[in-house]
């Protein structure tokens, strides 16, 4: 049997296996023109629709849907047939339909995802992979339950089984676990470890904090940064409009196929230490091709100032985010301010204070303004740009962080790939440490007021804390001090929110729906006597899957009822 690593990514997608103890990178059979074929180490996370297309062939499909190498290639003077940057719609809209207002009538992110997964399964199978016992696929650390319940349900559509979720910069921290056996002569106890992924689509920061019990070291991740839509894709948007403007502007074509050739420039010009200049041509749809054709260049020092200056500024710590105000498009919520290291000074912000809410300290002083790490591990092509590590780094000198240093990455564009599969492996067979994690932000139930009604005018919820932020898996908690009263009914409603920040167990916040993010809404039966509510206790398990499970037991007989939310691993049931 064999262990499987997936990286489902934004821009491209990868797949490793456990081959002697050590994680392999595999090939990926893909079209690369109509007639082509071609094996990569990675998959471009791209759809394209074509139903005149003929002749496509792969090696377990004689009529195939176009997707990677050659799917990319048509987007660039097709872009209106083809669907990218999936994976960051799953947590909004995930049922859309994409790209909106496609004239074929568009595919969702969850359909798309579930066509890229089953992609790189038959490939593997392809290539003589035995059937795997255990799969690991990451996503981003900050992915709601809606989003991993959307990357559950396309991994199952594409044939995936025996599978779990793992986010993404922990993927890469136990990519270098494994490249460092001797990490725990290396970190000590009170030391914390910063993961920086900024992948195509998305900026994923984790703390990682190194704890002594019974006189060995454990591992636990303590803070977990929101989604943010921001990364490689932002910077080619970026770069695009740079040169467009350079040029003193373009048509709407040639624009959207500068956006994929930009890519293209901005991956040779950062990774190749020898090319300098990157030399393009651009065609319009116009009627007179020659007229419309331009030949555009793009420099690598043009590419470092541009990038470094817009998305890595050496910014004070204290400096304030820029939000979007009034109204805007429909789209994806992509952030206001291109600026990550201005996003990290807030993720860093707000983990020092719940840290210290939680009553630990991890080298940490309230006097600080930040959480300040003393370990560093990036990941993510666009570090391959060593310019744009040291701007991190020397801005995190600047905050306060003396005593940095970096942890040396074995693979940035692989990392996470890799990484997912040890986790599955040590997972599987119990042989290395794993880290612990804790609850990412605090959980509520919602909870309606005692009081009489009006016609017309809705119950305003109030949210009961029932799993503080920082909570460890495996905890068991009573809400013994507080009585409630569940009404039955046919069809009775459960409302789950989550919030940033460390919340007292019990604590009630109120006005729930403008306060904290709705993330679930259960509805079930419950049994009814018609003799008014049923007095009840709750008492609530996070237990080691990552489920929180709430149960609401009768305080003068013996029924029990159960709620169970996946708030880790995917989705909500109940």
């Amino acid at each position: 049997m064999t262990t499987l690593g997936i990286d489902l990514g934004t821009s491209h997608s990868s797949l490793a296996a456990i081959e002697d103890g050590k994680a392999v990178l595999l090939d990926i059979v893909q079209l690369e023109g109509a007639h082509d074929l071609i094996t990569d180490k990675q998959l471009p996370s791209v759809y394209f629709h074509d139903e005149n297309a003929k002749g496509l062939r792969l090696p377990w499909d004689d009529n195939p849907v176009i997707l990677g190498r050659y799917a990319r290639e048509q987007a660039i003077t097709s872009p209106e047939r083809a669907v990218v940057s999936a994976k960051s719609w799953l947590c909004y809209k995930g049922d859309a339909l994409l790209p909106p207002k496609a004239e074929w009538g568009g595919k969702s992110a969850k359909d798309v995802s579930t066509l890229l997964l089953s992609h790189l399964y038959q490939a593997y199978q392809n290539a003589g992979g035995a059937k795997p016992e255990t799969i690991a696929l990451t996503v981003p650390a900050s992915f709601d339950p809606l989003a991993r319940q959307l990357t559950e349900d396309a991994a199952r559509a594409a044939g995936l089984s025996h599978f779990e979720l793992i986010e993404e910069p922990l993927a890469a921290f136990y990519a270098w676990l494994a490249s460092e056996p001797n990490w725990n002569k290396k970190l000590k106890a009170g030391d914390s470890v910063l993961v920086c992924d900024v992948g195509g689509g998305t900026s994923d920061f984790s703390l990682i904090a190194v704890r002594e019990e019974h006189d060995e070291l454990r591992l636990d991740r303590v803070a977990v940064g929101r989604h943010l839509l921001l990364g490689g894709d932002n910077m080619d948007l970026a770069l695009a409009h740079f040169l467009a403007q350079k040029q003193g502007g373009l048509d709407h074509w040639q624009f959207v196929s500068l956006q994929q050739e930009v890519r293209k420039a901005k991956e040779k010009l950062l990774s190749d230490p020898h090319a300098e200049t990157y030399a393009f041509s651009i065609t319009s749809r116009g009627s007179s091709l020659f007229a419309s054709t331009l030949r555009l260049e793009l420099t690598k020092n043009e590419v470092k100032e541009f990038l470094v200056e817009g998305f890595f500024p050496k910014v004070d710590s204290d400096a304030r985010l820029t939000r979007a105000s009034g109204l805007q498009t429909m789209g994806l919520p992509y952030e206001a301010d291109p600026a990550i290291t201005k996003h990290l000074a807030a993720f860093l912000k707000t983990a020092l204070k719940n840290v210290l809410a939680q009553g630990e300290t991890f080298g940490q002083s309230a006097e600080q303004k930040l959480f300040l790490p003393n370990y560093i591990l990036f990941n993510g092509g666009v570090f391959k740009a060593k310019i744009l590590e040291d701007r991190i780094f020397e801005t995190l000198k600047s905050w306060g962080a003396n005593e940095l240093q970096t942890l040396e990455s074995p693979d940035l564009d692989h990392a996470v790939t890799m990484g997912a599969a040890y986790y599955a492996e040590w997972k599987k067979t119990g042989s290395r440490l794993r880290v612990r994690t804790a609850a990412p932000r605090s959980f509520y139930i919602g909870i309606e007021p005692n009081g009489m009604s009006v016609p017309g005018l809705k119950p305003q919820l109030s949210a009961l804390c029932v799993l503080p932020q920082g909570t460890e898996e495996g905890t068991v908690l009573e809400i013994a001090d507080q009585e409630f009263a569940l009404w039955g009914g046919d069809e009775v409603r459960f409302h789950l929110f989550s919030g940033e920040g460390h919340s007292p167990l019990s604590s009630l916040t109120p006005n729930a729906e403008a306060q904290l993010d709705n993330v679930a809404e259960l509805k079930s039966e419950i049994e009814d006597e018609g003799d008014g509510p049923i007095p009840v206790r709750l008492e609530v398990e996070y237990d080691t899957t990552g489920t929180l499970a709430l149960q609401m037991k009768e305080q003068s007989g013996p029924r029990v009822w159960k709620l169970a939310f996946d708030i880790r691993e995917g989705g909500t049931s109940g």
